[in-house]
Formats: C-alpha cells, sequence, structure tokens
C-alpha cells in the first residue's frame, strides 16, 4: 500500500490505485472496490505515521466519524425536554467502541493528568457550593467533553488524523451550506431569542444558525473550526491549487460569521498563526481579510455590514436590552457575583437564577433579545465555580497554548506539527472567544477538547506517543470522577447562595420605613424611595389581558394573560391595542430609579412581558429567565431618570401565558425585592 504524508493532500489526490493482478483468484469488480476500500482506509487510518489499516477497524472509524460530525452541532431530539443532543448518542456509541478496542488490543490513550486535576477542582467547587442536581448535571457535562470527549478524540487524532481533518471539514461545510439557505429564507440579520430558541423541537432554526442554537455559537463555531482547519489545509509546502482553494474556502466561512466580535478575533487569529506558518499561508490571510473588507462595503443598507458593525463594540452601552447583550456589563456583574462567593462560586447551573442581583447600578440586560449565548464564559466560571478554579483552567488553557507552539517548531513534515499548530490557533480563538461567549456548551465544548488534544498529544516522533491511559486506568478515572457527583446530588441545596451578601460591605438592604409624612420626608432624609403599585389599582387594561383572583398574589388579585388568548402580530411591536396595562403614578421629586415587577410564568414560551414609561418610543422587554410556576421579581434592564410629577406606565402583551401582581419603582439601585411588597 502506498503511503502518503497526512499534510500533502495533493500526493492524496493525484496517487494512483494499484493494480488489480489479473492472476488473483478474486479479480472481478468486487475486488477492484475492496482494493479502493482498502486503500482509502489506510489513508485515512494511517496519517502518514506508517500506520496500518488494521490500527483501526472499520466499524470502529465509522463511529468516530459521525460522533465527530454530529458534535459540530446543537442537534436535540424533540423528546424528554430536550435535554438528549444527537451527539451524545453518537458520542457513547464511539466512547463504548475506544474502550472496546483499547481492553482489546491493550492499547493506551492520551490524556494529560492535569485535566483530572480541572474537573476534580470543579467537582470540589460544586460540592462546597451545594448547587443540587442542577450543578450534579452540569458537572457531569463537563466530564463528559473533557475526559470522555477528549479521550475519544484524542484516540481518533492518534489513529487516524487524516479522516478528523476531513470530517471536520464536513462539519464546517454543512453549517456553511445550512447558514446559506437560511440567509436566503430568513436573512443574514435574523436571530432567535432564548424563549424562542427553546421552542425549536430540534434546536435550531429560523434564523442564521447553521445547525447551532444562536448566531453567536455558529460564530464562534466557524471562528475556533476554520483557525483549526486551515494550518492542515494548506500544510507545510502548499502549490497554487491548494492556495487557491483555501482561499476560496477561508473567505465563505468568514463571510457567514454575523458576529462582528468573532469575526476579528478570527481574522486576527490566522494572520496571527499565518506568520508561524509561510508566506503563503500569510498571503492566503490577507487576501481573505481584503475580499471580506470589499463586501461589507457596497450597498446602502447592507444587512451583513449592518450586522457586523452591531456586534463589533465590546463596550456599548444604552437603554435597550437588544444593545446591551453585545456588551461588557454581563461580564461586569459577574465578577461581582464571584467576589460575593470567592472561593467555589454559587454552583454550576446557578448563574441564570443569580446574576440579575449582581448588577447592582448598572443597566441589567436580563432579556437578550438580540442574540442568545452572549455571556462571557470567564464570568461565568468564575460566578459558579469560584476564583481558584477559574484561574486553574485559565492556567491551564495557556499551558496548551504554549505547548502547541512549542511543538510546532520542534516538528518536522511527518510528526503532526500543523496539527498542533491548529491546536494552538483554536485555543487562541477560545480563550480570547471567553470574554465574549460561552464555549462549555454541547457543541462548542467538544471542540475545545479537540483543540486541547491536537495541541497537547506528543508528537509522533516523540517516544511518548504511545504512553497514556490504558482501559484500566480509564475505568478508574472515570469511576473517581462519577464517585464526586454523588456529594452534590446527595448534599441538601442551598435555597439562596447570595443571601445575606452584598455588593459591598454594608448589611442586606432592606425597606426603609416611611413616616407618617409620606414620601417626601424620605427624600428630605437622605433615603431610599419606595414606590409600591399594586395589579388592583390599574387604571386601564385591555385584552387579552383580565384580572384574577389568586391566593399567592398581592392583594390576591393579578393580571394576567392566559396561555392560547393571542400575542402581537408578527413584526408588530407590542401596543395597549394588543393587550395591555395602564397605571398612574407620581413622583415628589426627580430621582434616578429602577423599576421591577413582580411575575409569574406558564413557561418558556410564556415568560416575557414589556413595560413602558410614559411615551418612550420603544419598550423595554422584561424576562426570558428560567423561573416557570412561581412569583419572582425581575428588573427593567435599565435606569429611568422621573421628573417630579405625574407618570404613566404600560405593561403591554408580548407572550401569553403570563401574570403580574406588583410593580416596585425604587431609588435603591442595590435592593433585590423578595416577597410581597407592601405599599404605604
Amino acid at each position: 500500500m502506498l503511503s502518503i504524508r497526512f499534510f500533502d493532500m495533493e500526493t492524496i489526490i493525484s496517487s494512483e490505485i494499484p493494480a488489480v493482478q489479473e492472476e488473483s483468484v478474486c479479480s472481478n469488480s468486487t475486488c477492484v472496490f475492496r482494493v479502493l476500500l482498502e486503500k482509502w482506509k489506510g489513508k485515512f487510518c494511517s496519517g502518514g505515521s506508517g500506520g496500518k489499516a488494521a490500527d483501526i477497524p472499520g466499524w470502529l472509524l465509522g463511529l468516530l466519524s459521525l460522533a465527530l460530525l454530529t458534535m459540530a452541532s446543537q442537534i436535540k431530539f424533540p423528546f424528554a425536554g430536550g435535554r438528549l443532543a444527537l451527539a451524545d448518542v453518537t458520542f457513547a456509541l464511539a466512547f463504548l467502541g475506544i474502550l472496546w478496542q483499547s481492553w482489546q488490543q491493550r492499547k493506551s490513550i492520551y490524556y494529560p493528568v492535569v485535566g483530572l486535576i480541572l474537573l476534580i477542582a470543579a467537582a470540589l467547587a460544586n460540592i462546597f457550593s451545594a448547587p443540587g442536581l442542577s450543578g450534579a448535571i452540569e458537572t457531569a457535562q463537563l466530564i463528559q467533553q473533557f475526559f470522555c470527549g477528549f479521550l475519544l478524540l484524542s484516540y481518533f487524532l492518534k489513529h487516524a488524523p487524516f479522516a478528523v481533518c476531513v470530517v471536520v471539514s464536513l462539519g464546517l461545510f454543512g453549517n456553511l451550506l445550512a447558514a446559506m439557505i437560511q440567509t436566503v429564507s430568513y436573512g443574514f440579520a435574523s436571530i432567535q431569542a432564548p424563549a424562542d430558541v427553546k421552542a425549536l423541537p430540534w434546536g435550531f432554526g429560523k434564523a442564521l444558525t447553521g445547525f447551532f442554537r444562536s448566531r453567536m455559537a455558529l460564530s464562534f463555531y466557524f471562528a475556533a473550526s476554520l483557525c483549526w482547519i486551515q494550518p492542515q489545509w494548506l500544510g507545510r509546502n502548499p502549490g497554487f491549487w491548494r492556495c487557491l482553494a483555501t482561499l476560496l474556502a477561508s473567505v465563505l466561512l468568514l463571510c457567514f460569521i454575523p458576529h462582528g466580535m468573532m469575526l476579528v478575533l478570527c481574522l486576527a487569529v490566522l494572520l496571527v498563526t499565518s506568520l508561524f506558518l509561510h508566506k503563503r499561508a500569510l498571503a492566503v490571510n490577507l487576501l481573505a481579510g481584503t475580499i471580506l473588507l470589499f463586501s461589507l462595503l457596497p450597498g446602502k443598507n447592507n444587512p451583513q455590514r449592518e450586522t457586523v458593525l452591531n456586534t463589533l463594540n465590546p463596550c456599548k452601552t444604552g437603554d435597550y436590552a437588544g444593545e446591551l447583550k453585545t456588551c461588557h456589563l454581563d461580564f461586569l456583574a459577574a465578577l461581582r457575583m464571584a467576589a460575593r462567593r470567592p472561593w467555589h462560586g454559587v454552583g454550576s447551573g446557578r448563574y441564570q437564577e443569580c446574576i440579575g442581583r449582581c448588577y447592582g447600578d448598572l443597566p441589567n440586560p436580563s432579556y437578550n433579545d438580540i442574540d442568545s449565548d452572549t455571556q462571557a464564559a470567564w464570568g461565568i466560571l468564575a460566578g459558579t465555580l469560584g476564583f481558584p478554579a477559574t484561574g486553574l483552567f485559565a492556567l491551564a488553557l495557556l499551558a496548551a497554548l504554549a505547548a502547541g507552539l512549542k511543538k510546532y517548531f520542534s516538528s518536522d513534515e511527518n510528526s503532526g506539527g500543523t496539527l498542533a499548530l491548529g491546536g494552538f490557533a483554536a485555543l487562541l480563538v477560545f480563550f480570547a472567544g471567553m470574554f465574549i461567549s460561552d464555549p462549555l456548551t454541547r457543541g462548542l465544548g467538544w471542540f475545545l477538547a479537540l483543540a486541547l488534544a491536537t495541541a497537547t498529544m506528543p508528537l509522533r516522533n516523540s517516544p511518548n506517543f504511545h504512553g497514556g491511559f490504558r482501559f484500566w486506568h480509564i475505568i478508574i478515572a472515570a469511576f473517581g470522577l462519577g464517585v464526586l457527583l454523588i456529594p452534590i446530588v446527595l448534599r441538601k441545596p442551598v435555597q439562596d447562595p447570595l443571601r445575606n451578601l452584598t455588593l459591598t460591605s454594608r448589611a442586606v438592604r432592606t425597606r426603609p420605613v416611611q413616616t407618617s409624612e409620606g414620601a417626601d420626608a424620605s427624600f428630605g432624609s437622605g433615603a431610599d424611595f419606595f414606590l409600591v403599585v399594586n395589579a388592583s389599582k390599574v387604571k386601564e387594561f385591555t385584552p387579552p389581558f383580565e384580572k384574577h383572583q389568586d391566593s399567592l398574589a398581592a392583594e390576591q388579585t393579578s393580571l394576567r394573560i392566559p396561555d392560547g388568548k393571542g400575542v402581537p402580530p408578527e413584526n408588530e411591536e407590542p401596543a395597549m391595542k394588543y393587550g395591555g396595562a395602564l397605571f398612574e403614578i407620581e413622583v415628589p421629586q426627580a430621582v434616578k430609579c429602577k423599576i421591577w415587577v413582580r411575575c409569574w410564568w406558564d413557561g418558556s414560551c410564556g415568560n416575557t412581558l414589556n413595560l413602558q414609561v410614559d411615551d418612550e418610543p420603544r419598550s423595554i422587554t422584561i424576562g426570558n429567565d428560567g423561573m416557570y410556576h412561581t412569583w419572582h421579581w425581575l428588573e427593567s434592564p435599565k435606569t429611568y431618570n422621573l421628573s417630579a410629577g405625574k407618570h404613566t406606565i404600560r405593561i403591554l402583551n408580548r407572550e401569553d401565558g403570563i401574570a403580574f401582581d406588583q410593580i416596585l419603582i425604587t431609588t435603591d439601585m442595590e435592593y433585590y425585592p423578595q416577597e410581597i411588597e407592601e405599599s404605604l
């Protein structure tokens, strides 16, 4: 069988098929196809390392390829609440396959010990923070991706690196094709709000998302995967046609990265990586950047340009939730949350539950109507696992970055050096991108594990290449990690991890007792101003809103829109004519205040309402959280400057299946209402 170099794609394409001897016993067409199959199987499995096709059986190669292909998506099954993803099933089958092969062949699989240390640190943080079952599920997902997934991908890379590159390329172009179809159907700037994403039966669609749940997730995937695969496409000494094909593919993928910050990050990493590769790679990426720039220039109403520019500034501020979700405020609030529980955080799975209480005087973008998945992973890790575990993870990523670059410079053409460089490039995207979004999710998490594996695996000419975990080592390590999940599940969850903790050293804010002189006294004394308005005091409301007797509501009265009663027409803004409730308030003195609404949601498709103060040109959306079938407080994502005198507040219909019973206006930016507020 002809031996080929993994990185020399031209040799792969142009190599000839060995002739079939006429004297052979099996000289018919079936034998020819068998020779073809064995030849290409050998190329998939050898990777230029001189390996044989027998190194990995065909059935396992198929399972591994299918698993990696489905990992390039966030497709979920439309049952069991969407908890089971397509990649979970294919991964499980492939992982059982490599365990069987490891036991049968007594072969080792590479896994760094530091990975176990990081997973143990995450588990210990959750044991101390006591998040309950949700924290155990999140920790199990980390183990699935960064222990089991890492083992699977390192096995695949060791035995069939060429197949890995082919499958990653197929995943990229499959998502690119889906993105093209979605652009034609829904537009380049199309998005899905989180509540709408949860309602999708297969977890994707109806917007420019590829096979992912959000525009941000697709952008992150394209950026990391392109930076990983481009060194493999080019190799160390590419010819003209390979450079041209790489240029065209890179331009197409860059043009379909709709998030501006991710697009700039991807192009910057490609340019940095090409400096280490060769001048041809630098020329390819400079040309790609130039073509991309020209694609953004023409047209007065260019949706690609508008979308990129609208998501380009990380420090943008404003009054509206859509704009706020592309800025830095989530990250700042997450750091405040981490400062309250610095050693172990609030626990995995509790970020959304706690983050709203940590904004303080920052505008709270509690509703991310512009895009899902726009919360920084570094902030999430610090807030849920604490600073020590987050610091260890950051150090591990930096060490893997350095290892990938060092391996590339010490490699030759046949030792897998461009794989290490691809791992370095992808990790650079992940490390910086974690200040923008969260890759520790389905789909993206697998590719972070792939980047770590390619950056840290020993080179093929290294004496450590055949070392690693054997079958019983894997079983023992998996058992130990599983044991760490038990106390997380069994320990009684902490009901409120931020209880009695504030942004400052002061005690928890309590509502000031107003004197008989009324609200003016509270202003004169410098105290905070509170005004509570109950739903029973509504001045006017329009259907489908209706009054409802509720024993758990303030004054046993709420205003609700029953599920199925109707929402505003498509492409129409919420307004009183589509359902609303009007309240009048009076402020004795000019104030800068927050407005809270006490809400009840029926489910993920009924968990938002809109708030409008006076004659604002746009109403503000409140909600999109996951607290269903319970009364809870949510704040408007902006602060209000109210002049002395009368004002109007409108609660507007955005989704049915909702209710509210109280509105709270307060100047105390740190106050967080808990139960029913008494109106004076």
